[in-house]
């Protein structure tokens, strides 16, 4: 009789937990619930980045450009997971660029493991896997107001709008595509840039402006205004422009830059940038740039500006003032400096309590329809307007400490462990089954 009580107990004791195995595996695919216990929350998202999302209203799109069966995919989806724990609505797909190529170089992605996030018609590439970069990226594209960019026109300017080969109109796309709003301006019949202008760009004007013109760019840049200001070697107008604005100069000649050769590029002229300064204008940029046909600038000594030089050349270039043909070399006694040369200055100053700036640029080639493709030269440009209009006042999330990863012991309590896990653990239920055998003979 007791041997049959203990059977009916061991037969209720497996079908209760089996029927509690049953009701947790129900309660999981029901109800989705986590714990981070990690010390620092490691694995969750910063309160700021739980702002952004749900202050982001319908579905957001992320494509991820990496190959199948890696690490870097796995990566991927768990840090997405994260995001997509507070915002449900959030769809992640993976494209293997080794089996779709094309669709990798139409999207100019260049990096494995690149995202691409798109939402409303807006789109936004992160090529550093982090909450801060990710997040910063949906603040951009959640941002409501829209940024108006006057091109002037009328002296035979880049035209941000254009088709033709040395025109912008692939870029001024991408600015569309990024929420700005492209519109032309002529001097001549407007007093001054519409109010909501965010940013001029004068793209390298072949054609003097007028006195008038002139006097009210200067009202413009005295109010506050940002400006874009480009010119090309051998373009007096847009170099006299410069020097008026801004008191920069514009060296004589072409520069010429031997470190290309070796990126299998046969034109001298194009000027390579591969670094950057620790400027908000470039800090989350680091792609290569090429300048095709570029003018190198030299700051004035004294100047109501704070000037930093953004876009250098290497060593092994110069200004070449000669022909670029046959064998080139530097001449001094022409006025030819080596590098590396300053292509682009970026111009601060307090002006009514908020910080104006102007990007100055010895080169509009670079931005054009038939360049705008190489190396990172379109996400350089995209950088450089978000600095010049303000978009890159975006917020900071530091990386999590998770020092908790790490398990440091003494040798004393390794010793402890493996002589509990190798003698005194298989002793213990040793010990613990002759126990149970005893009982149960007993009974």
């Amino acid at each position: 009789m007791a041997k049959l009580a203990s059977r009916i107990n061991d037969l209720l004791f497996h079908l209760l937990m089996i029927a509690l195995l049953l009701l947790l595996a129900w309660l999981s695919g029901r109800y989705a619930q986590q714990w981070d216990w990690t010390r620092h929350a490691s694995n969750s998202l910063n309160p700021i980045s739980i702002d952004i999302l749900e202050r982001i209203p319908g579905p957001v799109e992320v494509t991820a450009y990496t190959p199948e069966n890696t690490s870097l995919h796995d990566r991927i989806r768990r840090f997405v997971a994260r995001y997509q724990a507070v915002k449900s609505d959030i769809n992640l797909r993976f494209i293997d660029p080794l089996r779709q190529p094309d669709e990798a170089r139409r999207q100019g992605i260049s990096l494995s493991g690149e995202l691409l996030l798109r939402y409303n018609d807006r789109e936004e590439r992160i090529q550093q896997l982090s909450e801060e970069r990710f997040s910063n990226a949906l603040l951009r594209l959640g941002h409501s107001s829209e940024h108006w960019v006057a091109g002037l026109s009328g002296h035979g300017e880049r035209d941000l709008l254009g088709k033709a080969n040395h025109d912008w109109g692939d870029f001024g796309t991408a600015l569309r595509d990024k929420g700005y709003q492209i519109v032309g301006l002529d001097l001549a019949t407007s007093p001054t840039p519409p109010d909501n202008t965010a940013l001029l760009v004068i793209a390298s004007p072949l054609r003097p402006l007028l006195p008038g013109e002139v006097d009210r760019l200067e009202t413009y840049l005295n109010k506050g205004g940002n400006l874009l200001m480009l010119s090309d070697p051998d373009n007096p107008v847009a170099a006299e422009l410069i020097r008026t604005l801004t008191g920069i100069e514009q060296l004589r000649g072409t520069i010429v830059d031997a470190n290309v050769h070796e990126l299998g590029i046969d034109n001298p002229a194009v000027a390579l940038v591969p670094r950057y300064p620790d400027h908000p204008a470039t800090r989350q940029f680091s792609l290569l740039s090429l300048f095709p046909q570029a003018a190198a600038l030299v700051k004035p000594n004294e100047s109501p500006w704070q000037m930093t030089p953004l876009l250098q050349t290497l060593d092994r270039s110069w200004n070449e003032t000669g022909p670029l043909t046959g064998e080139i070399e530097r001449n001094p006694l022409k006025g030819e400096e080596p590098g590396p040369l300053v292509i682009g200055y970026a111009l601060t100053r307090l002006q009514a309590d908020n910080e104006q700036r102007i990007l100055v640029i010895g080169d509009s080639d670079f931005l054009a329809n038939s360049f705008l493709d190489n190396a990172g030269n379109k996400d350089l440009g995209l950088a450089l307007i978000r600095w010049l209009t303000g978009d890159d006042r975006m917020i900071g999330i530091p990386a999590t400490a998770a020092d908790d990863r790490e398990l440091h012991l003494s040798k004393t309590a390794i010793a402890i462990i493996a002589l509990g896990s190798l003698i005194l653990l298989p002793l213990l239920l040793l010990l613990t089954g002759i126990l149970l055998v005893w009982r149960r003979n007993r009974a």
